[in-house]
């Protein structure tokens, strides 16, 4: 029987690890509450994060080439594509292979380009997940590097502070690659606070956005932001205030779960605090 076929807004690519709020386990929770219907791609299954020692990781590279074989003979189409951790360079082919076919007339593409952080790449890469990274963020609209993995992408130095002059550089390059906007967090400044870097296009100046940083770390934390400043875009709220929120969000929940005694590397306790907070 012929099925009448609902199309999700959003198709989420990111890994699913069973326990930590973290990747899926952060994304789903944060657009279903803003009344979002999402289709996820899990690039790989981890049974925690990669916070734990010894997880165990399932690499899901032909089950994706699989899945996205079936969306196609049912002519899914998607407003809003999401990629997170990939698995490695063979898993970005196969997206540029068949990304664009799955957007809807209109539709935005958000890269995150999950790889490296306090300058250093993640273990489970190498240089060729940098130059893979390159090719993908062409097609982005949005891309949603932290510091480490812009400078990766931008061949230029993690440098300990960042002044105008380095972020107009910085973005001029990303833009250089193929992405349209480029929204950069955690940019160090010479006091304790980070910066979140937003330029437009190539040759615009670059907004500096101040970022409050607590001395802590929660995984996820590059999740939430990225899912939120997609799911905002998606509203069509005007891009600076989407950031300013999406981080203000992630401020709150760092600071909530740390008075609660988290342990960051779970995640933040999400379920508990998007029943307060107005998403």
């Amino acid at each position: 029987m012929k099925k009448n076929i609902n199309h999700p807004q959003i198709l989420a690519i990111h890994d699913l690890s069973g326990f930590g709020h973290t990747s899926l386990m952060a994304v789903i929770p944060l657009v279903y509450a803003h009344g979002i219907e999402l289709c996820v791609l899990p690039t790989s299954l981890l049974s925690t994060n990669t916070c734990y020692d010894d997880f165990r990781l399932l690499d899901t590279g032909n089950f994706m080439k699989e899945c996205l074989v079936h969306y196609k003979e049912l002519r899914l189409t998607f407003p809003a594509i999401y990629s997170g951790f990939l698995g490695g360079p063979e898993q970005v082919s196969t997206l540029l292979d068949n990304l664009e076919g799955f957007l809807a007339e209109d539709g935005i593409i958000l890269i995150d380009p999950v790889m490296a952080d306090e300058g250093e790449l993640y273990s489970c890469y190498d240089i060729s997940m940098v130059h893979a990274m390159r090719r993908l963020v062409s097609i982005a609209h949005i891309i949603t590097p932290n510091f480490t993995e812009a400078c990766f992408l931008a061949d230029m130095p993690v440098v300990e502070g960042v002044d105008e002059s380095f972020a107009s550089e910085l973005c001029d390059k990303l833009h250089d690659l193929g992405a349209k906007e480029v929204i950069v967090t955690s940019a160090p400044r010479k006091n304790d606070d980070n910066l979140i870097i937003y330029s437009e296009k190539k040759g615009s100046t670059p907004v500096l956005i101040p970022n409050p940083h607590l001395p802590t770390f929660f995984t996820g934390a590059g999740d939430m932001f990225s899912t939120l400043t997609l799911i905002y875009a998606m509203n069509n709220m005007p891009r600076l205030e989407g950031i300013k929120k999406a981080a203000n969000f992630i401020y709150e929940t760092i600071k909530y779960s740390t008075e609660k005694g988290r342990d960051g590397s779970n995640g933040v306790i999400l379920q508990d605090f998007l029943k307060k907070y107005d998403v």
